[in-house]
């Protein structure tokens, strides 16, 4: 194996054992790249990086840096990935993943939020999580949540507003009055009380 291209060549040359060995060395390099920035076909973006890396080995112009070849590839697949995904031209110099989406960090840290806010609305009355989850989730509008609830539009103000003090108070206990107010925030601003009209 020619040191001097990391098995790159070898493997273009059809040395099947090089190329597994190139893929051993760089593919948990490529792996974590791809998914610092994506939490989607992260396996299928290191496969075509490689592969690519492959092709132009293959190709006339002489391989100095396989590894920087490879990063580069990867670079250009992730920009292609995101315009996929996000169903937009991706600027390098301008886009940032935070403009696109969430990162796999940033969504783990909402799907734990969730996770809390779901448990705690578990512990409410059935009428008290029906009456947040018809007024935020669904959408409905406040005459919409009476209907379902078959209750007047007051009584169904006053649901919303009993039901967030209770799960404000669920929420207090399990994860502190610290972090319970940015949870109750995540379902939406308060609906008018019932006596604002």
């Amino acid at each position: 194996m020619d040191s001097t291209d990391d098995g790159l060549h070898a493997w273009a040359r059809g040395d099947q054992e090089a190329g597994r060995a190139f893929y051993r060395r760089h593919c948990a390099r490529i792996t974590a790249f791809f998914a610092r920035k994506t939490s989607t076909d992260v396996p299928d973006l290191v496969q075509r990086s490689f592969l690519k890396c492959l092709e132009a080995a293959r190709g006339d112009t002489p391989v100095l840096n396989p590894v920087g070849l490879l990063l580069t590839i990867a670079r250009h697949e992730l920009y292609d990935h995101l315009g996929r995904l996000h169903r937009v031209a991706i600027d390098p110099a301008v886009s940032s993943l935070h403009d696109l989406g969430p990162s796999p960090s940033q969504q783990l840290a909402e799907d734990e939020r969730q996770q809390r806010l779901l448990s705690a609305m578990d512990r409410l009355p059935l009428d008290d999580q029906l009456a947040l989850e018809l007024y935020y989730w669904e959408q409905l509008p406040m005459a919409e949540v009476a209907r379902v609830l078959e209750v007047g539009r007051s009584a169904a103000l006053s649901r919303v507003h009993r039901a967030r003090a209770r799960l404000r108070t669920l929420l207090d206990d399990a994860v502190g009055k610290a972090g319970a107010p940015e949870l109750v925030t995540a379902l939406g601003p308060a609906p008018p009380r019932p006596d604002d009209g």
